[in-house]
């Protein structure tokens, strides 16, 4: 007994060494499988963060196809959807990621949104694009662009974000820039080429010769004579960027909120600011283009002249004659408006209206042109008095057919013309005109009269030249001391290019492309015996002396008492020279001409 109380205290050692032994082994186990299981959570949960920041993943949701497939083909292909939705920081990691979760969540339950919508946060732009806010001009549509002053400094008193101007209001252009906000930025509330609206801010004024509609223009020009953009590029901005008070609505139905409408600096910091809202989803959409319809040449003279102007306007258009194709004037397929010539204040019929003069065309070509208005309206009356005598004439003649369609279409044309002022495009009214004349003349034949001849004389030929010389058949001058007519040479068929060069070709003094003896080399060639040709150009020789060899030499009494040939004197060599042939002289001064 006594070796049993004895034995006891070690059996007791035995069995807490056994017991201690199997907690052991089980919290070995335990921790074994905790530790096994944190493994594979870490694991599973590693994997999924792979694998659910892969765009393969995004892909995967039919809500995010359209958003995907945009991705697949912009510049940020190669970039993951997560280095731009997820900012920098592993806080922003883990937030995204149970945003994503609760997306998954909402995916399968059936409770999503169709119309998926994130912002990305700065950070994440400049994690790759740093170095534009230090050096960050980019060429974007020939437009030269500076991201730093857009993303450090207040534009118009708002604070920009990157997403403010890269983001995708247009389906299938993944965070690309849209210039829809650039022209909302630009122009809401700016008068066109004045503040944020001023052209050079991003447009320089281009130094070379643009052709447009046959008409060539030097924009080089535009610094020399200080022109006015809008004067050429007219309705270039449509819209003007209001916000509508019911698409807030669309957004919001708290009355607290839809109450700070008005507040016009709170809604930027909370829109554009703080959150990344489209421009477009507030404000209606500006645009930005050159425009060449017919409203160019209204624009805001319309606002007075509804109907009174409409000839005026439809003869620029070149539209609404009779019997003559559709020819828009130059000018108006360029762009150039009303108020683009009709700047200079005049004062009529008690209010004070805009003109055009001499010194509109100046303001644009320079002063080469002071004189080209004034022609163009010499020409345009002239044919057109004529052409309307022509009318009257016929009117008389056929006073009972006064229903002749042919006459009543011509009167139309004519009209037309006197009302539209036939400067606003001289080519459609010198061809109104024209078929006035054909129309005249068809009325004539339907009663068996004879036809009238054209009053006017008009070059046998068409040329580019004539976009602003058209009527030089009627004009003259003088060239080289002499008298000279265009007509003959014209109506001849010489083009202008055989005297004169295109005007960016020559300099600023020169006429034509040769001296003086670039006329003889074609009148002097034809060896004229007949002295009325020489006088077509000669003529004032005759009433005057001429110095030679410091004696005066009388050109009338040779020719006309003498009856001399001006060949008889002038022919050296086979060839009519300026200079006299002495030896002609010695028949009657046998010691010469000294």
């Amino acid at each position: 007994m006594k070796d049993r109380v004895l034995q006891l205290p070690n059996r007791i050692k035995a069995r807490a060494a056994s017991l201690g032994r199997a907690l052991a082994d089980r919290w070995r186990k335990a921790v074994f499988l905790v530790s096994l299981s944190l493994a594979t959570l870490m694991l599973v949960s590693l994997l999924g963060m792979e694998v659910t920041s892969r765009p393969q993943f995004c892909g995967s949701c039919h809500i995010m196809e359209p958003y995907y497939k945009s991705w697949q083909s912009s510049t940020h292909k190669n970039v993951a959807c997560v280095e731009c939705h997820i900012p920098p920081g592993i806080t922003s990691e883990f937030r995204k990621k149970y945003e994503a979760l609760s997306m998954v969540t909402s995916y399968f339950t059936g409770t999503y949104g169709t119309n998926p919508w994130t912002e990305i946060d700065d950070a994440a732009c400049l994690r790759c694009h740093e170095r534009r806010l230090l050096a960050g001009k980019e060429v974007f549509h020939s437009v030269l662009f500076n991201h730093t002053p857009h993303l450090t400094e207040m534009r118009r008193e708002k604070k920009l974000r990157c997403t403010s101007c890269h983001s995708q209001i247009v389906q299938g252009s993944h965070i690309a820039v849209t210039e829809s906000t650039c022209f909302l930025c630009h122009f809401k509330g700016q008068q066109i080429n004045q503040g944020t609206g001023q052209c050079t801010l991003c447009h320089e004024i281009p130094d070379k010769q643009i052709t447009k509609a046959n008409l060539s223009f030097d924009h080089g020009d535009v610094k020399r004579f200080n022109m006015e953009c809008a004067s050429c590029h007219s309705n270039v901005v449509q819209g003007n960027g209001e916000v509508p008070r019911e698409r807030c609505a669309t957004c919001h139905n708290d009355p607290p909120r839809l109450q700070r409408y008005d507040e016009t600096e709170y809604m930027h910091q909370t829109h554009v600011t703080d959150h990344k809202i489209e421009c477009t989803n507030c404000h209606m959409e500006i645009r930005h283009k050159t425009g060449h319809d017919v409203e160019a040449a209204s624009t805001t003279c319309n606002t007075c002249h509804r109907d009174g102007h409409s000839p005026t306007r439809d003869l620029y258009a070149g539209i609404g004659g009779k019997g003559v194709a559709p020819m828009p004037s130059a000018m108006f397929q360029a762009g150039i408006h009303c108020e683009g010539c009709h700047f200079q204040p005049q004062d009529k019929f008690g209010s004070q209206v805009a003109k055009a003069s001499e010194v509109s065309c100046m303001s644009c070509h320079g002063p080469r042109y002071s004189k080209t208005l004034g022609r163009w309206k010499t020409l345009v009356d002239g044919r057109l008095g004529q052409a309307k005598n022509e009318w009257l004439q016929a009117r008389r003649v056929l006073s009972d057919s006064v229903e002749s369609q042919p006459l009543a279409d011509a009167f139309e044309n004519l009209q037309l013309v006197d009302r539209g002022v036939g400067t606003h495009n001289v080519e459609y009214s010198l061809a109104l005109i024209d078929a006035s004349h054909d129309m005249i003349n068809q009325a004539r034949e339907q009663r068996g009269l004879k036809p009238l001849a054209k009053r006017w004389t008009a070059a046998p030929f068409e040329s580019a030249c004539f976009r602003c010389h058209r009527g030089i058949e009627e004009q003259s001058g003088r060239m080289f001391g002499l008298a000279f007519v265009h007509k003959p040479h014209l109506m001849s068929g010489f083009q202008c290019a055989t005297c004169h060069r295109p005007h960016e070709e020559r300099t600023s003094k020169e006429i034509v492309r040769f001296g003086r003896e670039g006329c003889a080399n074609c009148h002097h060639a034809r060896q004229q015996e007949n002295v009325s040709y020489c006088t077509k150009c000669h003529g004032d020789l005759f009433t005057r002396k001429v110095s030679f060899k410091g004696k005066q030499f009388d050109h009338a009494m040779h020719v006309k008492d003498m009856s001399q040939k001006c060949a008889d004197c002038h022919r050296i060599g086979g060839q009519i020279k300026r200079g006299p042939n002495l030896n002609a002289c010695a028949s009657c001064h046998p010691d010469g001409w000294k």
